[in-house]
């Protein structure tokens, strides 16, 4: 499927590009109570050598045997996992690499990990590497990451691979909502806020159903402006939630007075992508999985970040919910080693994690593939990348999963008349309720 990979394994190591502040560095900023990786025990300071100390190439340190890899990925998804996965095993013959499908992937290994019939790893985003540690389903992997593979990350993987102090997962891929637009609607994209306000008024012509923007407003897509000024759901280093702070408050009252104003009344997902893709919005918040229907619907379109907010002299950016997909490692791994072996090269090598991004659109966090040309000139991948240096890593505490249900009910509260809520009060009696639900 793509060429060159053999004759880019072969070149060696290329030298790893610095980037400003490190790409996709959302997550260095979200509060997070994983350690940072100078506080994680190195394999060095241990007795025995670590596992990726080996100057091997793949070709002769592959290990043996089956690995199983549960997930619940879409069919193209699983097509280029497997392609990639058999290029593995044409170099490492004594490895079979065993991808099977789990429609409801939690509960199948919420079975199967306690009793021993789980997989030896399996793929999912970051957000449960926190209820699954705690139910000590994971598996650490600490004697096996080094500095030298945490460094060729961005900041927001490495955060997402941990939790309290321990590595269970390795990241390939980011995702997060970002602002599209149709550009035969909109000449130059906004740069600020006030010019997307402007495209918004201009747009926006309600009596022949035209709208300013198309955004589907859920606790997921409209979290960009909950934190856009400092306020955040929950924060993973008090693990409390924080409806009621002001600067939550102050995002929420944004929202609804400088956006919704401009929208169709009715915000679900599938009526907002519609508008969108009917040429009847000119720009639309979504995340890289939309990118397919908008082609489908022969969109010339571009992608960039939310763009910033001008206030008292300061710029204040939209910081939406950011999730990685992780490889994690179960409880109970019959084959650890070889899975090690097969999860870094599939994690850290540029050919491979370049063919996801090329094939499926995946953001990449490896820093040496972020800062490659062919990628970066890729306008989808790139203004991914891009919107993603401003995301928040949606937290890891099991904690969360009392959060949803209040910000979701405060948001359809707002909803029944958003012109005339009382959204401190509204915030304010759903930070009660997810509080009695955390204790409860």
């Amino acid at each position: 499927m793509r060429k060159g990979l053999f004759a880019l394994l072969l070149v060696g190591v290329l030298v790893l590009s610095v980037v400003a502040s490190g790409c996709i560095s959302g997550g260095s900023e979200s509060p997070s109570t994983t350690s940072s990786p100078s506080e994680t025990t190195s394999p060095s300071e241990t007795s025995s050598p670590s596992p990726t100390e080996t100057t091997t190439t793949p070709e002769t340190d592959c290990g043996s045997g089956e690995v199983v890899i549960w997930h619940a990925m879409q069919p193209n998804e699983l097509e280029v996992f497997q392609s990639l996965a058999e290029e593995y095993m044409a170099m490492c013959p004594d490895v079979t690499i065993t991808f099977e499908q789990k429609p409801d992937l939690e509960s199948a290994l919420k079975a199967a990990i306690p009793t021993g019939q789980g997989p030896d790893l399996f793929i999912w985003a970051h957000d449960w590497i926190g209820k699954f540690a705690e139910a000590g389903m994971l598996e650490p992997i600490d004697d096996y990451v080094t500095d030298d593979i945490l460094n060729g990350f961005a900041p927001m993987a490495v955060d997402a691979m941990q939790y309290k102090g321990h590595f269970y997962a390795m990241p390939f891929a980011a995702e997060t909502v970002a602002l599209i637009y149709n550009k035969d609607m909109v000449s130059e994209p906004p740069k600020t806020f006030d010019e997307m306000k402007a495209i918004m008024e201009e747009h926006w012509k309600p009596d022949e159903e035209k709208y300013g923007i198309a955004y589907p407003i859920d606790a997921y897509f409209i979290s960009a402006w909950a934190h856009a000024f400092g306020g955040y759901y929950f924060d993973d280093a008090t693990e409390m939630p924080g409806l009621d702070q002001p600067e939550t408050i102050e995002g929420f009252e944004f929202f609804f007075q400088n956006i919704w104003p401009y929208m169709a009344p009715s915000p679900d997902y599938g009526t907002q992508q519609s508008i969108f893709l009917e040429g009847r919005a000119p720009m639309m918040v979504n995340g890289p999985w939309s990118i397919s229907d908008v082609k489908k619907a022969g969109i010339d379109f571009g992608v960039v970040p939310l763009p910033p907010i001008s206030k008292d002299g300061k710029e204040y950016w939209p910081r939406p919910y950011g999730g990685v997909k992780d490889i994690y490692f179960a409880a109970g791994i019959k084959n650890k080693d070889a899975a090690w072996k097969f999860v870094k090269w599939f994690t850290t090598d540029p050919a491979a994690v370049k063919e996801l991004a090329l094939q499926l659109g995946y953001i990449p966090v490896l820093k040496e593939v972020l800062n490659d040309p062919e990628i970066q000139n890729d306008p989808v991948i790139y203004g991914f990348g891009q919107a993603v240096q401003h995301a928040y890593l949606m937290p890891k505490s099991p904690k969360m999963g009392a959060v949803w249900g209040g910000v979701a009910n405060a948001i359809n509260e707002i909803l029944q008349d958003p012109e005339n809520a009382d959204i401190p009060a509204i915030l304010k009696k759903y930070q009660q309720e997810i509080l009695d639900n955390m204790n409860g």
